[in-house]
């Protein structure tokens, strides 16, 4: 605090020896003495309540980052939820639309094969008259 070494205090005692006398010189050291501890004392608190609002200004700043990054994360994670729920939804969907085109699927092969059955059947008629009408028409089997 002050720049007082042991040639300045020593100074200063012999002119309070010469100002105050020898009687009243040790009371008065027990008085400064006392009202410089409590003024030490004084400092030390004011000081010990600065660094303690610093100290709460700092948690008060870092509990309201942590609260902003708390913010986000949950926002984030309500993000990436919503997604993976929709993701979800559309697969169950797709999932649905496969099985029905799987129930459906069977029923048309039945119709095809019975489609392509009355097909081949009339073709097989077609077939066999042709086959009869050049049978029987004599002119056909000269000309062949």
């Amino acid at each position: 605090m002050f720049d007082i070494g042991f040639w300045e205090l020593s100074l200063i005692g012999i002119v309070a020896l010469l100002v105050i006398g020898p009687e009243r010189l040790p009371a008065v050291a027990r008085t400064v003495g006392k009202y410089v501890g409590k003024a030490n004392r004084f400092i030390s608190n004011i000081k010990d309540d600065i660094n303690k609002e610093l100290k709460d200004e700092d948690l008060k700043r870092i509990l309201e980052e942590q609260q902003k990054l708390a913010d986000e994360y949950k926002n984030a994670a309500s993000a990436v939820n919503s997604a993976i729920s929709s993701e979800t939804e559309s697969l169950r969907e797709a999932t649905k639309m496969d099985d029905l085109l799987e129930i459906q699927e069977p029923d048309e092969h039945k119709s095809m094969t019975a489609d392509s059955s009355v097909n081949q059947s009339s073709v097989n008629k077609n077939d066999n008259a042709a086959i009869n009408q050049t049978s029987s028409d004599p002119d056909s089997q000269k000309a062949s």
